[in-house]
This record gives structure tokens, C-alpha cells and sequence, in this order.
């Protein structure tokens, strides 16, 4: 019995109390690093999608903080106006009426009006949010702008899911932007006297122009609609319908660009067959070569026989 228990060896849990260091509690094992650097990487993609936006914020809300100083008016009503309202055109169209004293209602009637093209741009980028909770959605809306839903229409075309991190990071970075760059101009109203003259107020039209020719350079349907939807807009300004004139030049664009889908969509598809016709006709061409000469050998066997 004694030889034994001398061979046998020591249990487990014996050893280990003997081991140097036993019964220390050991390290926490690192947390994986993996939702860091996603969250990084999400950051990072959302903040280089906004910089081309924010250099064009950053001049338009500079003029705009500019003029607003010029009116007489406190810097931190200009700053809130762009924090809230959050809307290039309609906060110049509330600072023209501000300046000649006009009514309250008739300034958020007018608002209103010229902010109602963000209907189309919700009701167009809305199935891209279905699975967010309310107050993302709400949160969403109330950054979107002109520049962000060309934006995010493009990046959602390429890839139909995208981090939020990545959403939110884009959204917040421009409307800082805009938020900075009307301080600067409110900040730099005694020293910049002729705002026209440094040609600020075309910044925003020429990136818009670039985003909106990025997105739809290799999409016939989405040449279309912008040229029926500029072309519109241009004309029914012209005719003096200056505030209703994106809206139903979006309107009529949506319209024709809805009825020509199917037209696209038939042509698509038969693309797609003429190509996947073709290349079944390939692959079919070596093996009826091959069996052709498999016919031919034997034929050639059967005769020498």
C-alpha cells in the first residue's frame, strides 16, 4: 500500500497549491480589441465623408454669420439659428425678413415653405432607417440636409448597411461645421465689410454639384431625373416661383423618373439574360468540340477494324 501511494502521482489540485504562485488570482484575460478599432474604422470613414461637405460649409456659414452681424443681430441668436434651424437657404431667407422687420408668422411660414423639399429627401432615404429605433430616426432627420442625403444616398447605393457610428459621426462633423463657421462670421463682422465680393455664396452650390455629378455619372436613369429636376427648377425660377421651385421640379423629376423604372428595369434584365445566355454558349462550346472528336475517334477506330 505504502509503495503505492509513493508511485502514484500527486492529484491535481495539489500540485497546484504547491506551484509557485498558486492561489494568486490571475490577470483578466484583455478585452477583444475588435469593436475598438470597428468603431475607429467607423469614425474615421464617417469624418473623411464629411470633410468635402464641411469645406463647403464652413464659407457659406461664415457669409451667412457675416450678415447677420451686418443686421444688427446678437451672435448667439445666429449661432442658435444655425445649431436649430439648421438650414442654408431658410436661414438667409429668415435673416432677408429679419432685416426689413417683417412678422413673425410670415418668417416661419416662409421656413417652412422653403424647407419642404426635405419631405422628398426623408420619404427617399426613410427604407434605408427601417430597423432604427425612433430617436435614431428623429435624430437622422433633424441633421439631414441637402449635402448629407446626396451623401448618404451614395454610400448607401454602395453598401446597404453601414455602421451608425459611421452615419452619426458624418452628420455631426457638418453641422459643427456649419455651427463654427457662423460663429467665424459673426466673430468677423467688423473686419469683413462686402461678403459678394469674396464670392462665399458659391461654395455651396459647386459642392453640391459635385456630389450630386459623382452620384449619378455612371447612372443614365439618375441623368435623367437631374436634368429634368435642374432644368425645372431653373425654368419655374425664372417665372418668378422662386420658393416652390425645387420643390415641384423635385416633384415632377421623382414623377418621370418613376415611370421610366420599368423601361430600365426591362433593359436590365434583358442584359442580364443576353449575358448569362452567352456564357452558357461558351462553356457549352468546348465539350461539344471535345464529343465531336470522341465521335470521330471511334469512327476512325471502326473503320481501321
Amino acid at each position: 500500500m505504502r509503495s503505492v501511494a509513493t508511485d502514484s502521482p500527486a492529484p491535481a489540485h495539489h500540485a497546484a497549491a504547491g506551484a509557485p504562485g498558486a492561489g494568486a488570482a490571475r490577470p483578466a484575460a484583455p478585452a477583444p480589441a475588435g469593436p475598438v478599432r470597428g468603431a475607429r474604422a467607423a469614425w474615421a470613414a464617417g469624418f473623411g465623408q464629411a470633410v468635402p461637405v464641411m469645406l463647403g460649409y464652413v464659407p457659406v456659414a461664415f457669409a451667412f454669420g457675416v450678415l447677420g452681424h451686418t443686421a444688427g443681430l446678437p451672435w448667439w441668436a445666429m449661432v442658435a439659428m444655425s445649431a436649430f434651424v439648421y438650414g442654408g437657404s431658410s436661414q438667409f431667407a429668415a435673416l432677408q425678413l429679419l432685416a426689413v422687420g417683417a412678422a413673425p408668422y410670415a418668417i416661419v411660414l416662409t421656413t417652412f415653405v422653403v424647407n419642404l423639399r426635405h419631405l422628398l429627401l426623408s420619404a427617399a432615404i426613410a427604407p434605408r432607417l427601417a430597423g432604427w429605433r425612433r430617436r435614431e430616426q428623429a435624430l437622422f432627420a433633424y441633421e439631414l440636409t441637402d449635402e448629407a442625403f446626396a451623401v448618404h444616398s451614395a454610400q448607401y447605393a454602395d453598401r446597404a448597411e453601414r455602421p451608425k457610428a459611421e452615419v452619426f459621426t458624418f452628420n455631426t462633423a457638418v453641422h459643427a461645421s456649419w455651427v463654427a463657421g457662423t460663429l467665424l462670421g459673426v466673430l468677423a463682422g467688423d473686419l469683413v465689410t462686402n461678403v459678394q465680393a469674396l464670392g462665399l455664396d458659391y461654395a455651396l452650390p459647386a459642392m453640391f454639384m459635385a456630389l450630386l455629378a459623382a452620384g449619378i455619372i455612371a447612372d443614365r436613369r439618375g441623368l435623367a431625373v437631374a436634368v429634368v429636376a435642374g432644368g425645372g427648377a431653373v425654368g419655374l425660377t425664372l417665372l418668378g416661383l422662386q420658393y416652390w421651385a425645387v420643390l415641384a421640379a423635385a416633384a415632377v423629376a421623382a414623377t418621370f423618373g418613376l415611370a421610366i423604372a420599368p423601361r430600365e428595369e426591362r433593359a436590365e434584365h434583358e442584359e442580364q439574360a443576353e449575358e448569362t445566355e452567352h456564357a452558357a454558349q461558351t462553356e457549352h462550346a468546348p465539350h461539344a468540340a471535345h464529343g465531336d472528336r470522341e465521335d470521330h475517334a471511334h469512327a476512325e477506330g471502326a473503320t481501321s477494324r
